[in-house]
């Protein structure tokens, strides 16, 4: 990828590496159990439980049951009408399921004044080559429901279906909207643009989650005027959840306090699937669209994703397994790796990327119930509770200035972006909300706003001690 270029990819050899191991699509982890034993992908490294979930019986089903959920590919005509993929571990892939996404899986238009990402894909462009068989067998009765997923919406050429069309016109994206540049002339005269976003990992999010509101208005109270970041409080709309605000902290934009926002905005929007907090579909153009016999969107006022006799629906599930990941495992560090953890102090990079944070001694007292009202389980809130752990983020709101994506997000202006976490930054391939770094010392160097004395500092050290740094991110 050359510099200030966009790759617009959708993240299909991310789904495709986990198609090997999904069941058929499902709304309930209780079909997807009888046929795949509850047992976790793994149980150390990326991607693994908590240590106490994974000495417990009851909350490590808990969590395999989510992680099947979480990576299984769901198919029409629950997924879509428009959406950017069909897995969610299709996009949290790297490097370990819950982790990153490899590509730009998601686009921001900043003149869409519908809020929610342009959606790459749409069904009514989703099956080709009409009912296939191989031998004897019928092997796809309604076409081919897989790769290539139709075009994309953002490639050059594509043949835009009606779907895809209605988005385009809703949003006002146009392949030719150039990146979103905040210090350009163009933007201040108010001109459209884009901004390509990968997906955040989502390892250790429980502990995050876990930390009180108190804690991160405390760290933007006594952090330096010049770095101090901005609180951006947001109100949920859970079903039978009080309307509280919370701290955000989930997002790029910090859009979301709690897992289950998160999981709920991102079954929506990401794959189109409507669901006990989001019961609204995003289009209805292909409604009543049969081709090849199959139903491509399911009746109006139909919830994709109910809440089983469990009392938890899929984006419940999606919680249990984001809720209960361990933190990145680390490595030792040498001699170079410890100087450049004095550095990294030093340099002020631990003024916005705080070392480590501590969480509630109770958070079941402010972690919503899930939408059947069960709250989290006695062992998973005794497992979060009181712990400190080292995650290298204020998860506060900084005015990065140029690196800003361009876009507003409630309170959060076009600079405005989340303090990004460091720990597990080892295992990312890119780096930064569009993936124009393609390596650490690239993404401090593009540091500006309120992090540009610190990139200056850097910028300043000797080779040897740069190295340093670079030894000690790679730690983490």
């Amino acid at each position: 990828m050359t510099r200030g270029k966009i790759v617009l990819s959708i993240c299909i050899v991310g789904i495709f590496a986990q198609t090997a191991n999904a069941g058929p699509s499902n709304r309930h982890a209780e079909r997807a159990g009888q046929n795949q034993p509850k047992v976790p992908v793994n149980l150390f490294g990326f991607g693994a439980p908590l240590p106490r979930v994974a000495h417990d019986s009851s909350a490590l089903d808990v969590f395999a049951t989510g992680q099947m959920n979480f990576k299984e590919i769901d198919t029409l005509p629950e997924v879509g009408p428009i959406m950017n993929g069909v897995s969610c571990a299709g996009c949290h892939s790297q490097p370990a399921i819950g982790g990153g996404g490899l590509f730009i899986n998601e686009v921001r238009v900043r003149n869409n004044m519908h809020p929610g990402p342009l959606h790459i894909f749409a069904v009514d462009n989703f099956l080709r080559n009409n009912p296939q068989t191989q031998g004897n067998n019928k092997i796809f009765p309604q076409g081919v429901e897989a790769a290539p997923l139709g075009c994309q919406i953002t490639a050059p050429g594509c043949q835009l279906s009606s779907c895809q069309m209605e988005e385009a016109q809703r949003t006002a994206f146009q392949p030719s909207l150039p990146t979103c540049d905040t210090a350009s002339q163009d933007f201040n005269d108010g001109k459209n643009c884009m901004a390509g976003r990968s997906a955040l990992a989502v390892f250790g999010d429980g502990l995050v989650e876990a930390v009180s509101d108190q804690t991160l208005e405390e760290i933007a109270q006594s952090e330096p005027p010049q770095i101090q970041g901005t609180v951006k409080m947001v109100i949920e709309d859970f079903a039978n959840v009080p309307r509280v605000p919370h701290v955000g902290r989930f997002g790029w934009k910090d859009d979301h306090a709690a897992l289950r926002g998160f999981a709920g905005d991102a079954y929506l929007n990401e794959m189109g699937i409507t669901n006990p907090d989001n019961q609204q579909e995003l289009s209805e153009c292909a409604l009543d669209e049969t081709p090849y016999g199959l139903q491509l969107e399911t009746p109006q006022g139909t919830i994709e994703d109910t809440t089983g006799a469990d009392g938890r629906a899929d984006i419940d599930r999606f919680s249990d397994f984001m809720s209960a990941l361990a933190p990145p495992p680390t490595l030792p560090q040498n001699a170079s790796a410890k100087n450049g953890a004095t550095l990294f102090a030093s340099l002020g990079c631990a003024g916005c990327h705080t070392p480590s944070l501590t969480t509630a001694s109770s958070p079941s007292s402010f972690i919503p119930a899930n939408t059947g009202g069960v709250p989290i389980s006695l062992t998973l809130n005794q497992t979060l509770a009181n712990q400190t752990f080292h995650l290298y983020s204020d998860f506060l709101l900084h005015d990065m200035g140029s690196p800003g994506d361009g876009i507003t997000s409630g309170t959060a202006g076009p600079t405005m972006m989340r303090t990004a976490p460091l720990w597990g930054v080892r295992g990312k391939s890119h780096l930064l909300h569009d993936g124009r770094a393609g390596d650490l010392s690239a993404a401090i160097n593009l540091h500006d706003g309120q992090g540009k004395a610190a990139a200056q500092a850097f910028g300043a050290l000797r080779t040897d001690q740069q190295q340093d740094l670079m030894n000690f991110l790679n730690t983490l």
